[in-house]
């Protein structure tokens, strides 16, 4: 078994491919398989694959339904001990950021790093996520980037693949629904993992990313506002900061919020 599948999943964006292609193959680290899926496109893309045939454990051209659709057509294939979507136009951040990743074992379920946007001077995004402790309220507002982020297999055995109802956040709901709600434990990589594109779905279309936001809320947190969640949020950084209980009691004012919140989503300190 390997010791990593990547998935790459493509639909009419050449160059985009071209990069991501590049940035696999020139990886010091050579313990994985890669699995790309096309979606059927007409610009040159699928040619280009056939170029690169012989680094692929699978990969097809053929119609789908969408990205998710896309990406669980690759889980379908994947037999590596850790999985990362490696999208094209996306790219790993350095050509030794694998080797270095998994010179050692790692037993988390999750493993995550930093990721860069592209085209603004490698400026980290998502910063909110990227930090050594995440805790269950964290999903409210935000979500691992999953160009940084290695899943073990098996967790897509467990909580099943991605809800292909989603055209946009699939993947939040999923992180959301193994760490926030299922408890599986996470490892925070320090490093610069990926360097993201951008210009998806997710940033493009405001209305249907905040339906979807609403409906992973309503599944992972079915009970809490979002003054609650503020509430949480002061109460987290009070505490990371080390300040006394009578601290967070009086910065705060949430105690008996706190507490009922507790009660509701279980623990979180």
């Amino acid at each position: 078994m390997p010791r990593l599948t990547i998935i790459t999943v493509n639909f009419n964006h050449l160059d985009g491919l071209l990069r991501t292609i590049e940035s696999v193959v020139n990886q010091t680290f050579t313990d994985y398989e890669w699995i790309v899926v096309d979606g059927g496109s007409t610009d040159g893309s699928r040619e280009l694959l056939e170029q690169y045939k012989n680094h692929f454990a699978w990969w097809c051209s053929e119609p789908d339904t969408g990205v998710y659709n896309a990406m669980n057509k690759g889980l379908s294939h994947a037999a590596g001990e850790y999985v990362n979507f490696m999208n094209s136009g996306d790219m790993f951040a350095t050509p030794i950021i694998l080797e270095e990743i998994f010179s050692k074992r790692h037993t988390a379920s999750v493993l995550y790093g930093l990721m860069m946007r592209e085209n603004i001077n490698g400026v980290v995004f998502h910063p909110s996520m990227m930090k050594p402790n995440l805790r269950w309220f964290d999903f409210f507002n935000c979500t691992l980037c999953h160009q940084s982020t290695f899943t073990k297999r098996e967790m897509f055995e467990k909580y099943g693949s991605f809800d292909e109802s989603f055209r946009a956040y699939a993947d939040w709901r999923h992180f959301a629904q193994m760490i926030a709600i299922g408890k599986e434990s996470t490892e925070f990589i320090p490093k610069k993992i990926s360097i993201y594109e951008g210009g998806g779905i997710s940033e493009t279309d405001d209305v249907l990313c905040r339906n979807e936001l609403m409906r992973i809320r309503a599944d992972v947190y079915p009970n809490i506002s979002d003054e609650e969640y503020r509430d949480l949020q002061k109460f987290d950084l009070v505490y990371r900061l080390r300040f006394s209980t009578f601290c967070i009691k009086i910065l705060c004012r949430i105690n008996a919020k706190i507490i009922r919140i507790k009660h509701r989503y279980g623990e979180f300190i």
